[in-house]
């Protein structure tokens, strides 16, 4: 390593043979290292020049007072899925109170989520980054411990003691779903899911069997979004031609719920009377449809809020910690009803 570059976490873990997670235990004194393992590596790291939380000091005479965000999602998405939306303004108010930018760019997939964070931090362009949507085997969390850079991910929690992370329990908020529905006597479940390697809809997938198993339901029928604008019309067809139509679908957001409840009507359904329909994350648009959506709610304006003030308290030197913003709530609407 170039003695004049800032060393990385990377750089520790290569010269004291162990891993960058083991690294992470040990800078931030935390349990997962035996002591021996983790004076070694103090001392690798003392010799390189870095010391716990040395990034956020380091940028103290250098601070740019610009966050960043990058979304690796679709335009198109982005700019009509409720949540990005209110998430990015919970951030702005919090940034703006404290006279700090916020630097947002949307991006089409991880790999370029990866290189956006890397030419940000190479450039100093960002004292320190939210990520969205965590995966169940989330390069990005690795990228950001090599580079020591100051990162919330919003989601989770996540398995990296190096960066904070705020999440909403969608776990306990699946199991209560189910046992709404259930108690008007729904047995036949559906769900259409986002991809299954986004921590948040596979937590809430494990939820809903773990959940049915103990209610004694059937499993459900679990289906996939594709990459196409159509695929959750195509995918709300597949589950009424099957041989046991569901009495329920739950969607993973308000705007697939939305296209389902397009699709139902045009099947000429009557919901909730034929089939009822769930949707996460509560908008406006779930209360202005007609029937009103039965939704999940979380305050995602105040979930990015938090993570905001989470990421400016790592960069004033706090250490990295896991916090729940809340439990998703049932908020039951027109489009769920008795069986």
């Amino acid at each position: 390593m170039n003695r004049a570059e800032r060393p990385r976490i990377g750089d520790i873990a290569r010269e004291a043979g162990v891993s960058t997670a083991a690294v992470s235990y040990a800078l931030n004194n935390r349990p997962g290292v035996s002591t021996q393992t983790r004076d070694r590596i103090l001392a690798v790291a003392a010799r390189l020049g870095w010391s716990p939380h040395d990034a956020a000091r380091r940028l103290s005479s250098t601070r740019t007072e610009t966050i960043g965000l990058v979304i690796g999602r679709s335009a198109e998405v982005v700019a009509t899925e409720p949540f990005f939306g209110s998430f990015t303004a919970g951030v702005s108010e919090v940034l703006s109170g404290e006279g700090h930018s916020l630097t947002l760019q949307v991006v089409p997939d991880v790999d370029t989520e990866m290189s956006t964070l890397e030419k940000w931090w190479a450039r100093r362009a960002v004292d320190g980054v939210l990520l969205l949507d965590p995966r169940t085997d989330d390069p990005r969390i690795r990228l950001v411990e090599e580079l020591g850079l100051p990162t919330v991910v919003a989601g989770g929690p996540v398995d990296s003691a190096s960066v904070t992370s705020v999440w909403t329990d969608d776990d306990t908020g699946m199991r209560d779903a189910v046992a709404h529905l259930a108690s008007l006597g729904h047995r036949h479940f559906a769900r259409i899911t986002e991809p299954a390697t986004l921590l948040h809809s596979h937590n809430r997938t494990a939820a809903m069997l773990a959940a049915l198993r103990d209610a004694g339901l059937p499993d459900p029928t679990i289906l996939e979004l594709g990459a196409t604008p159509g695929s959750a019309a195509s995918l709300t067809h597949r589950l009424l031609d099957q041989r046991v139509r569901p009495t329920v679908i739950l969607c993973d957001n308000d705007l697939v719920g939305i296209t389902v409840l397009s699709t139902l009507v045009d099947r000429g359904l009557e919901v909730p009377r034929d089939i009822s329909l769930m949707v996460w994350d509560d908008s406006l648009l779930c209360q202005r449809m007609s029937p009103s959506l039965s939704a999940m709610r979380r305050d995602v304006l105040s979930y990015g809020a938090q993570s905001a003030r989470a990421l400016l308290d790592i960069l004033r030197g706090a250490p990295p910690s896991t916090e729940l913003h809340s439990i998703p709530a049932f908020i039951a609407r027109a489009s769920t009803g008795p069986v």
